[in-house]
């Protein structure tokens, strides 16, 4: 059984509309809840860079204050961070073909590695040496293998390039 952790600071948020239309936030309400309602409300929100809208909108629900604290602009931020995250989570694993054999998806290639680039100039000086030799041994009989060596030798200059 699970320990039970800190205690929430809200049990239940009441929320109230006001004149405007606009949903008023009842006073037990953290401030992540308060954002996380908001983007919720207008997902447009979570899209655009700048966080004005958001605050002068904090500063209309809140009139007590004439500016927004920063704990309160941080808080926007790591809400604001978390659900555009999660956006991606899900749009990323709605990618995946579900009409694909299985067969299909588990022969895909792996993602690789990003290698470090004194182990990538090495791959490159070895595929040089087999380059030549295969160019010593039979230039016309190996000139596929000559041609794939090239191939290896140039996705590897492009790797260490970026």
């Amino acid at each position: 059984m699970a320990r039970p952790g800190r205690p929430k600071k809200v049990t239940s948020a009441t929320v109230t509309p006001t004149q405007n239309g606009r949903l008023a936030q009842a006073s037990n309400e953290t401030t992540s809840g308060y954002f996380r309602r908001l983007f919720t409300e207008n997902p447009r929100l979570l899209v655009t860079r700048s966080n004005s809208e958001v605050l002068d909108r904090w500063l209309a629900d809140h009139p007590g204050n004439p500016e927004v604290p920063k704990n309160v602009q941080k808080n926007m931020a790591k809400v604001k961070g978390l659900l555009r995250k999660k956006s991606r989570k899900r749009a990323k694993s709605t990618a995946v073909d579900h009409g694909a054999p299985v067969a299909a998806i588990s022969s895909a290639p792996k993602a690789f590695v990003k290698a470090a680039p004194k182990s990538l100039e090495a791959l490159e000086e070895q595929i040089d040496d087999c380059l030549t030799l295969a160019k010593r041994t039979d230039k016309e009989g190996l000139a596929e293998v000559i041609r794939m060596l090239r191939n290896a030798r140039n996705a590897v200059v492009w790797k260490l390039g970026q």
